[in-house]
């Protein structure tokens, strides 16, 4: 496993920027949407909030059985990072599923399952000569 960089960890965190997340399906079928609700507690934990992700929620399902990895891309302005990350676990409640969902309510959104994932490399994928080089 590896630890975000702190400009990277920085844009996760980021509720500006723009967050996507690739799953696959048990039929190798790919399924990106964005997300909101994805953050960084620690350099070397990704959680996201599965809110409306129902065919996602069904893949990481899948994913985690077989430890395929998952991918989230980061996005702010002209800097753009590519994270993979090893699925660990799916939180139905405990502490990191009571600060998820605080961090939803003023939004009018909820939950369901926190999804954690532990990054094992990061990609440069901004517009610039530093593109597609790994970071960590």
């Amino acid at each position: 496993m590896v630890e975000l960089p702190k400009e990277v960890n920085e844009m996760v965190n980021d509720p500006k920027a723009m967050k996507v997340i690739t799953t696959v399906s048990a039929e190798g079928v790919l399924h990106s949407v964005r997300v909101g609700s994805l953050m960084a507690p620690a350099p070397s934990l990704i959680a996201v909030g599965a809110i409306l992700m129902k065919t996602s929620n069904k893949n990481l399902e899948d994913m985690k059985k077989h430890n395929k990895e998952v991918a989230i891309l980061v996005n702010s302005e002209m800097k753009s990072y590519l994270i993979l990350g090893k699925i660990k676990d799916a939180h139905k409640s405990g502490q990191l599923f009571d600060k998820m969902n605080e961090h939803l309510k003023p939004l009018g959104m909820q939950a369901s399952t926190v999804w954690t994932f532990e990054p094992t490399g990061v990609w440069n994928q901004s517009a610039n000569y530093e593109a597609g080089k790994k970071i960590a």
